[in-house]
Parts: C-alpha cells; structure tokens; sequence
C-alpha cells in the first residue's frame, strides 16, 4: 500500500514537471513569435521611414498567411493620412516594396490626364485612384507617367466624369479619341467613365465621388457607364459595353 501511494505521489509530480516544461516550451515558442514580428515591423517600418524621409503610423501586420511569399505590413504617412499604404516584405529575398508612390504621383497624373481629357471631354472630372499593388523600388518620384503606368501592372487606374449633351450618339467615337490620346503617349490606363446628369459635375469631389457615383442613389447623378481596360498594346481589352443607369 505505501509502495502504491509513493507510486502515484511520483508519477504526480512528473506530471506536473512536464506540463510546466511544456507550458514553459508553448510560452517561449510564443515568444518568438512575438519577438520575431515585432523585429520584422520595425524593420518594415525604419525602411520606410529612411526611404521616404517621414514618420509612419503602424496599422496593422499580417503574417498568418504561411503560403504568402512576404509578410504584409499597412501604415498611415504624415503626407497622406487618410490613406492606407501597403508595405510588403519577401520571406526568400527580404526585398521590401511598397504603394507610396501610387499617392505621391496622384496630383501628376490628375493635372496631366485631365488636360488630355479636356481636349476630348470639354466639361469633365479626371480622378486618379490610387493604393493599387506595391511597385518595385526602382520607381521614383522623377518617373515619367508613361513608364510608371507600366510599373503599376495594371495601368493607370483613373475615374472620369462627363457632362456631354450628345453623349448618346458620340460616346463610342469619344472613347475611342481618348483612347487614341493615350496611345499617343503610351499611358496604358484602366478608364471607368461616367456620363454625368447636367448641373451634377460641379458638386463631385474626391471626397464624394464613389457614394455619389457607385452608390445606392447613383441614379440621381449617372446617366451610363462603362469600364475600359487597356492592354499592353493600348487596346481596349475587355469588351465593354455602355450601361445605363436607372
């Protein structure tokens, strides 16, 4: 009987000492996890702050996804606060890219697409849509916007409000004059053009322009859309199709 108890009164306490050893083990392993994405964000986060010469507000990190090829990091700048950018590092590589340029090129791309636009469309909007995929770290601020409309992969992404009168009967030959302007100067872009009720142009604004535009009372502002989605040989690729909004 005291053999039996001494039995147990050990096997208790090694019990005991192997969940702690394994409590320990599950502590430490958690640990590195902690330590090892806290390492990688900060080092995500002093490359973009050497990089671009500003502070950053860390958001958010994601490094759930084990079958990506990088570790996905979303700050906020002091230039563009309202804005979410995305900073991307490669687990193989450790190269480290980013989309802050695609805000810090919008204002070049919005003065010069809508002085192209304006020649085809006298009374239009041109708004540039950035935060699309990171872009290699060759692009800089200098970049032209013909070059850079291919370092974005999918072109330049612009939404483009008209006021026309005659929009039924010369949409396709205005379209088609833009898309000739373009090509002209080799901005490979994706188009999603608005035609705009008369008197509603004015009133939209960046701020406003997807509620009024793609919102539940669109109807009240468009009158026909289309999506044109340029190819690498400045054709349009998908078809599109003119639809009215009712």
């Amino acid at each position: 009987m005291v053999e039996k108890i001494a039995i147990g009164i050990v096997s208790i306490i090694l019990m005991l000492g192997m969940c702690g050893c394994m409590s320990n083990s599950n502590d430490s392993k958690n640990k590195d996890v902690v330590k090892q994405e806290g390492s990688v964000k900060d080092m995500m986060t002093e490359h973009m702050r050497e990089k671009y010469n500003e502070e950053f507000e860390f958001v958010s990190i994601n490094t759930e996804v084990w079958t990506a090829p990088y570790t996905e990091m979303i700050v906020k700048s002091e230039k563009f606060p309202d804005h979410r950018i995305v900073v991307q590092r490669y687990k193989e590589t450790g190269a480290i890219v980013d989309n802050y340029m695609d805000f810090h090129m919008k204002e070049r791309i919005e003065k010069e697409l809508t002085e192209i636009v304006k020649e085809i469309y006298p009374k239009s909007k041109v708004f540039y849509r950035p935060g699309g995929r990171p872009v290699p770290n060759s692009v800089t601020p200098d970049i032209s916007i013909a070059e850079y409309s291919i370092e974005t992969i999918i072109g330049l992404a612009l939404t483009i409000c008209i006021e026309d009168p005659d929009y039924e009967t010369n949409k396709d030959e205005k379209i088609e004059e833009l898309r000739n302007a373009l090509e002209e100067r080799r901005y490979i872009c994706n188009l999603d053009v608005f035609y705009i009720k008369e008197g509603k142009i004015d009133l939209i604004n960046d701020d406003n322009r997807r509620e009024v535009l793609t919102g539940p009372h669109n109807a009240e502002w468009v009158l026909m859309r289309a999506y044109f989605l340029m190819n690498d040989s400045f054709e349009f690729e998908n078809d599109p199709e003119w639809r009215e909004i009712k």
